[in-house]
């Protein structure tokens, strides 16, 4: 997924400084692990707003800009699996209600001759004069299972004019993101429950989630007594997920609920050229320093999506849908050395499926088109509030569209398959990615 948003956000001093530190049940130390407690004759350097200062002289620190689009790297880890669960639970959930036309609670009359062309794959799909009939009885409850892999790209490219006493900087960073996992769940289907024809999926998913992050910040000086500075950072984040899901079906409705929990290793490494002001007796100096560090992070996540499909023809049908994802985030002690902080994001989209039934080598297939726009209307935290830099990757309030084309092959004996791909755009934003995936019920 590549992404573009526009901006408001280790090492050694004179010599090699490696510093290496865990966060979990250590005390919060305000970013000190982003400067150098020295360098040269200079010594009592800590960290301030966005400075690395010790009252005679101070550098803006690159390393706290980048550490803000970390926040970013779990919110698009986060939103992949969300995207990757809400796509499982709704092809599950098509698949199930295509699987057993027998559980109609319309009995059709005599065939419509207009169908005679028809291929045979698709005549038990194809509409008919609907005859109200009495319920047929519950049916016993069937089970499945599915697995699905997934992958996405991102790009980051962001600019702004730094703040306070470093507004002669220009501040450019840029994010490059490669993320994917594996899902796989499984499920009991009850149907025929309080009409003839409709059915309830309740399901557990567990999988895999790692994404790999390199952020690139610039502080292009523009004033001679600040000279220029740059980072170069790159974080790791991976870990398992788990979860329930449901779904329900009736006729043209459906709606599909899911929570899951993503347990979070967060590890990160960073160059930083720090750019040391002038000062009374000391000139313009540039100090490398390096570091890393590692936390961990929580995330809880409830998503829901209520959709209604509608017949056009016997091979083509279009479905409204809406839906919302909220997810909160609870990092572990001492990440605020990154920057980072608990927060949450609420997202939400609506828009339209437009599906058209075909056969191919013998197997049902059905193409999905969906458009869909989506906006995060409420972010919270994420990152430590900083007066001294601009947020250079807030996400609230952007509308954001994304198009996902899918194919649904249906092979018979309760096998189906999945292929996807999406790509996503708007104010600062073109993100791809793709999905695949086999469902077996039984």
């Amino acid at each position: 997924m590549s992404r573009t948003a526009s901006l408001g956000r280790k090492s050694r001093g004179c010599a090699a400084f490696p510093l290496v530190f865990m966060f979990v049940g250590t005390p919060a130390y305000a970013q000190s692990a982003l400067c150098p407690t020295s360098f040269g004759s200079q010594t009592g350097i800590v960290f301030q707003g966005s400075t690395c200062t010790n009252g005679v002289t101070g550098a803006y620190s690159n390393a706290a800009l980048a550490s803000e689009s970390l926040s970013q790297l779990t919110q698009s880890s986060t939103q992949d699996t969300t995207k990757a669960t809400m796509s499982a639970v709704s092809e599950r959930r098509a698949a199930e209600a295509q699987r057993s036309m027998s559980a109609s609670r319309f009995a059709p009359e005599a065939p419509d001759p207009a169908l005679a062309s028809m291929p045979a794959a698709l005549m038990a799909f194809a509409p008919t004069n609907p005859i109200l009939t009495k319920a047929p009885a519950v049916e016993a409850p069937h089970w499945a299972f599915w697995t699905q892999g997934y992958g996405e790209y991102e790009q980051f490219n962001g600019q702004s004019a730094g703040l306070g006493e470093f507004s002669t900087l220009a501040l450019n960073v840029k994010s490059t993101t490669w993320s994917g996992g594996a899902l796989g769940g499984s499920d009991v289907t009850f149907r025929n429950l309080a009409y003839g024809g409709d059915g309830l999926i309740l399901g557990l998913l567990g999988g895999y989630e790692a994404a790999r992050a390199s952020l690139n910040v610039a502080s292009i000086s523009s004033d001679p007594s600040t000279p220029t500075g740059f980072s170069t950072m790159t974080a790791n984040l991976s870990g398992p997920v788990t979860g329930a899901y449901a779904s329900y079906f009736n006729g043209g409705f459906s709606t599909d609920v899911a929570f899951k929990v993503e347990f979070y290793d967060m590890s990160l490494s960073f160059a930083d050229l720090l750019g040391f002001k002038s000062a009374p007796g000391f000139s313009p100096t540039s100090v490398p320093f390096s570091g890393s560090g590692s936390t961990r992070l929580d995330v809880y996540t409830a998503s829901g999506n209520v959709n209604y499909r509608i017949p056009i023809a016997w091979n083509f049908w279009v479905e409204p849908t809406a839906g919302f994802a909220y997810s909160i985030s609870n990092f572990a002690s001492g990440a605020d050395q990154l920057g980072l902080a608990d927060g949450s994001v609420l997202r939400l989209q609506g828009g339209d499926r437009v599906g058209f039934d075909g056969v191919w080598n013998g197997m049902r297939v059905t193409t999905v088109l969906t458009g869909l726009l989506y906006d995060d209307v409420l972010v919270t935290g994420g990152v430590l509030a900083n007066a001294a830099n601009p947020l250079i990757v807030a996400d609230q309030g952007k509308l954001r569209a994304e198009g996902i084309l899918a194919f649904n092959l249906y092979q018979g004996n309760g096998v189906s398959y999945l292929v996807l791909g999406d790509i996503q755009g708007g104010e600062g934003l073109f993100a791809v990615g793709g999905k695949a995936g086999v469902r077996v019920a039984w």
